[in-house]
């Protein structure tokens, strides 16, 4: 008996120190990757899109500098959508997703709306995936952000796939990173302001 408690001691021991020295609170890496492929594929995103975006979450998961902000941070909510863009000098973006919070609702609806300096020629349309970074509360979720395109590592400068938008309440901050793929000719140049609702 004295046995068995001495080991179940080494159990709990081990599962605290696993909480307090892994992975950050929330989803995990594979978590990630598989609640996006669930959003995308309930979606109904076409099958050429979907698999550039599961790519390109998989390259920017794997790029140093967002895997020590996920690892460091972790993700408090994912969430995939599809919009539809236009405009020649300022960029309209409007569209439909769907969000899954790590310790809460699970693809759950929500809408965007973004503006930013750029041009669309010849139809243009997005999709998206999002990290919300660090633990999040879903009543607390939505909003307007700011932000850009990162260019900051090789792969982002390369692709341009990626936007980080942040806003700020009661002195914290909330970061989302978001990993694109598009369809016609959209080139942003400028800051992004964008608007997520919850509608659920």
């Amino acid at each position: 008996m004295k046995r068995l408690m001495i080991l179940c001691g080494f159990l709990v021991i081990g599962l605290a120190g696993m909480s307090h020295n892994g992975f950050a609170a929330g989803f995990t890496k594979e978590a990630v990757e598989f609640e996006a492929r669930s959003l995308v594929n309930r979606m109904e995103i076409t099958r050429d899109m979907g698999y550039k975006l599961k790519i390109r979450l998989a390259q920017a998961l794997n790029d140093p500098s967002l895997q020590e902000i996920v690892d460091s941070k972790g993700v408090g909510a994912v969430f995939a959508y599809a919009a539809g863009e236009g405009g020649l000098v300022l960029k309209y973006m409007e569209g439909d997703g769907l969000i899954s919070f790590a310790d809460g609702l699970k693809a759950v609806p929500i809408s965007l709306k973004s503006w930013s300096v750029g041009a669309m020629i010849g139809g243009s349309a997005q999709w998206g995936i999002g990290l919300v970074i660090g633990p999040v509360d879903e009543k607390d979720f939505g909003g307007g952000y700011k932000g850009g395109t990162r260019t900051a590592t090789a792969w982002e400068a390369a692709t341009r796939s990626m936007l980080y938008v942040s806003r700020t309440v009661d002195e914290q901050t909330q970061e989302i990173y978001i990993i694109t793929t598009g369809r016609g000719f959209s080139a942003g140049v400028g800051g992004v302001v964008m608007s997520i609702t919850p509608v659920w």
